[in-house]
């Protein structure tokens, strides 16, 4: 499916002809590009068809120890485990190429005026501030990024998902009149190395004349190749062959480009969005998570309404983990089977740190070494150890920081784990949706929980002073109260009650703790007093005077002896 020529990379899929699809939303209907888009799969369907092992039916004892390496060497490319962050990128790619063409409709007269205005002098004019092109549409499509660790298998994942699409929707008639149409409905390319904007335009020509047999490349890509000359021109082409969604790979390339590159390239890339209406899905590493916020604080473009972020970091130890392992441990051509047991997926974890590609390498190198220097060929956790120290001795110090929760320096390992403090701010400032999955996911969980704490007793602290106490005891009465009920939520009107009450507990033990002999004076003298006046113990002026010792109000003290009754007893 991957295709190659010196720099030039992209993925090439099947055409297939038209056939109409009555759609259920109303602005779908009555437009030949969705119509004839295929139905989108179950979450059952995607995984039977994305689901890949290597099989081999033979009896291994009958082979030799060269043909069993031979298949150990299959694993990588051949095993792939769907995951359910899978079928959500499928699902986005899927309602991207929907909604992109909603305001393209080929048989609408908006789309004509485009055609007529010329989709070159839309690009170069842009949006004005209603978000209404040169031509007076306002575009549906949306932008997103996919950002993600270094191993996690983001490129073999996109191949795998557009590989189910059609790239090349063959229109001849639509309801019984002439539709002459090739519809591409994804292209996907690399970013160029270099980060200019002409270089990203001749990737796109030669990408298209590889997948419709055109000449754009040499008609095009020579001629005044200057970038906004370029740039005029490939916005031009993706209309001609109605793109539906253009997927842009190694996008961290744009990262600290020369000469204001990364600026034009960001610039060029929204405008493609915002003006032209095509979706565009941005695919890269850690080293590119912030390129919007870098970039267009200079640039005078703004992020696509629909714009949005998800950042895929290594795998949790948890079941989805539990699933990869299990499917590639069965993948065993050692002459004796072991079976997983939590111990060895454990050590599995630990040296691969839940990245896919490291742990596929690793059980690869474990059965070679079993095979080639151990005569029983059994798989220890010893020897996972062993074949990992051998194996990853290059990144295993960093491993052993990530481990260790150490802080790295995230301008030599930006591709393996972003700073977190800057991360932070990054999500509290952004703007735009973000979908966080994997290892970082709980990390961001944690911070978030701390976060709320640290509110939570700020609050809680303030009301506390306001009731007399010093800041300190406030403190401590506060910290008590959040962790009683940290598992319960946070009814506030409860956690305040509870407050108050430790408040007048400590009020009263205070009274009690620091003036023992004037309380106990103070008692003499009502006792001695009531004793004159022959007062019984239910006498009111009894009450109140007790009342008083123990810091209760006239109503308080009655109140609670029940002479005063409710205010509702008679209703």
């Amino acid at each position: 499916m991957e295709s190659k020529k010196e720099r030039y990379i992209f993925l090439k899929g099947r055409q297939i002809k038209a056939e109409y699809i009555e759609q259920i939303v109303e602005a779908y209907q009555g437009n030949p590009f969705i119509e004839a888009l295929p139905p989108r799969f179950t979450q059952d369907q995607l995984y039977q068809m994305l689901d890949s092992v290597p099989r081999f039916s033979g009896n291994l004892n009958e082979l030799d120890l060269e043909d069993r390496i031979e298949l150990i060497q299959q694993i990588k490319p051949g095993y792939w485990k769907p995951l359910i962050t899978h079928f959500e990128r499928y699902r986005n790619i899927y309602n991207m190429i929907k909604i992109g063409y909603q305001s393209r409709n080929p048989l609408s007269s908006m789309y004509q005026r485009e055609m007529a205005v010329g989709l070159d002098n839309i690009l170069a004019h842009g949006t004005d501030e209603y978000g209404r092109n040169l031509a007076g549409n306002i575009q549906t499509a949306q932008m997103m990024a996919d950002i993600g660790l270094s191993g996690m298998g983001k490129t073999k994942s996109y191949e795998r998902i557009l590989s189910l699409f059609p790239q090349v929707i063959l229109h001849k008639e639509y309801k019984g009149e002439p539709f002459p149409v090739k519809q591409v409905i994804w292209l996907h390319i690399e970013c160029p190395s270099n980060k200019s904007v002409g270089a990203l335009c001749r990737n796109f020509y030669w990408a298209v004349d590889k997948l419709l047999g055109s000449n754009y490349y040499e008609e095009l890509a020579e001629k005044d190749g200057r970038a906004e000359v370029l740039a005029k021109r490939m916005a031009k082409v993706a209309g001609d062959i109605s793109l539906g969604a253009l997927f842009i790979d190694e996008v961290q390339r744009v990262h600290k480009g020369h000469s204001g590159g990364e600026e034009k390239m960001i610039d060029f890339i929204t405008e493609l969005t915002n003006s032209i209406g095509i979706p565009i899905v941005l695919i890269g590493t850690f080293k590119a998570l912030y390129l919007f916020k870098t970039s267009l604080a200079n640039t005078r473009r703004g992020i696509p309404d629909g714009y949005a972020e998800n950042i895929t970091d290594r795998m949790k130890d948890d079941l989805e983990w539990d699933m990869f392992i299990e499917g590639l441990w069965e993948l065993q051509y050692t002459k004796t089977y072991t079976a997983s047991t939590s111990e060895l997926k454990a050590m599995m974890y630990y040296h691969t740190l839940g990245i896919p590609n490291f742990a596929v390498k690793l059980f690869m190198h474990v059965q070679c070494r079993a095979i080639l220097y151990e005569n029983d060929e059994i798989i220890t956790a010893e020897l996972i150890e062993k074949v990992a120290n051998k194996t990853f001795r290059l990144v295993q110090p960093i491993f052993e920081l990530i481990r260790g929760g150490v802080d790295i320096d995230p301008r030599e390992y930006d591709d393996l784990k972003p700073d977190w403090i800057t991360f932070k701010e990054y999500l509290k400032d952004a703007q735009h949706r973000i979908t966080i999955d994997g290892h970082l996911s709980e990390e961001h969980r944690l911070i978030l929980l701390q976060h709320n704490r640290r509110v939570l007793i700020e609050q809680l602290v303030t009301f506390a002073m306001k009731m007399g106490c010093t800041e300190e005891t406030a403190l401590t009465y506060a910290e008590k109260v959040e962790l009683h009920h940290r598992e319960t939520g946070n009814d506030m009107e409860l956690l305040y009650l509870e407050l108050a009450k430790l408040v007048f507990e400590g009020k009263s033990d205070s009274s009690k703790q620091n003036k023992p002999e004037v309380v106990e004076t103070k008692r003499r003298q009502v006792k001695n007093r009531s004793l004159k006046l022959n007062l019984e113990i239910e006498d009111l002026r009894f009450i109140v005077a007790q009342g008083k010792l123990d810091n209760f109000s006239v109503d308080e003290a009655l109140r609670n002896a029940g002479v005063v009754g409710d205010f509702d007893e008679f209703l």
